[in-house]
């Protein structure tokens, strides 16, 4: 097997038979011996049947099917551990990553046996809201700053490697899972190459502002304990404070109530990793597979 592409969907019915047409046109001019891993995150519409229908016409078509939604982290984590390629990708269903780029990062990856990885990465994001154009550079800003990994502004999921690279991320057993620090994490030689992703043929993006944020706060906790450290640092400083006000004087009431929304924030940092522990300590799998479809027995 050449290359495994993985495609995790959720609600992606009516863009499916465009991608497929698409994906496998690429592929089959290309000669390559391919197998297509469609992970169904527990949709709402008829994405699984039309996969279904799919896998009918073309046994490259494997499928996952999960219990319920779970998530694209764990859907991808599932196309990971399935996945038999020498080479394998993950590409989104929507069409925004045209399947021609795909093989051009496998082609580059194949020219040059020094690299292990090749990432597709966004240079302009000028079809988003402000909102998020505005906290996108942000987030990179303070993760590179605080965490034990580096990632480059604009990486996405959007990329191809090879099968030492995906053994590498799936030994990697937290169940709160950010792939691309993941992917930093475990090393490995990386290229970079950008593009510029097309308009979704069909519906919206799944990912809100707010879903946006709590991915990349769990992604700051999954990496650094900075802010850990700096809660310890305030704490140590209201002490010292608290202290000298005993000695040489009485708070305000606009200290007493700053120091109060401090010791609050404190409170919050500390309870998102203590939930991240508590929800380790648990031993949840990250998904539940529902039905596979096209694998072997063994699989």
């Amino acid at each position: 097997m050449d290359l495994s592409v993985i495609v995790p969907c959720y609600n992606e019915y009516e863009s499916l038979d465009n991608f497929y047409n698409e994906v496998t046109k690429v592929l089959k001019e290309e000669k390559l011996k391919y197998e297509l891993i469609f992970v169904d995150d527990g949709s709402l519409d008829d994405t699984l049947l039309k996969l279904k229908e799919i896998n009918e016409k073309d046994k490259n078509v494997k499928i996952i099917g999960f219990s319920r939604n779970f998530g694209k982290e764990a859907a991808m984590l599932a196309g990971l551990e399935n996945a038999s390629g020498k080479y394998v990708s993950i590409i989104d269903a929507d069409m925004q990553q045209q399947p021609s780029f795909l093989l051009d990062m496998y082609k580059k990856l194949l020219d040059n046996n020094d690299y292990d990885v090749v990432c597709a990465y966004r240079e302009k994001r000028n079809n988003e809201s402000g909102l998020k154009t505005f906290l996108t550079p942000i987030f990179y800003r303070i993760i590179n700053k605080i965490s034990e990994v580096q990632l480059l502004p604009g990486a996405s999921d959007f990329r191809v490697f090879k099968s030492s690279v995906k053994d590498a991320i799936i030994s990697l057993k937290e169940n709160n899972r950010f792939l691309k620090g993941m992917f930093s994490w475990v090393g490995f030689n990386t290229i970079y190459v950008p593009y510029e992703p097309d308009n979704r043929l069909y519906g919206e993006s799944k990912w809100s502002i707010i879903k946006l944020i709590k991915y990349a706060v769990g992604g700051i906790v999954s990496f650094s304990t900075f802010p850990l450290t700096m809660a310890f640092i305030i704490s140590l400083c209201m002490f010292l404070i608290a202290l000298l006000n005993v000695v040489f004087g009485n708070l305000s009431i606009r200290t007493i109530i700053f120091f109060i929304s401090l010791i609050g924030l404190m409170v919050g940092i500390i309870s998102l990793y203590i939930s991240r522990i508590y929800k380790n300590s648990l031993r949840r799998p990250n998904y539940i597979v529902k039905e596979k479809i096209g694998f072997k027995a063994s699989k």
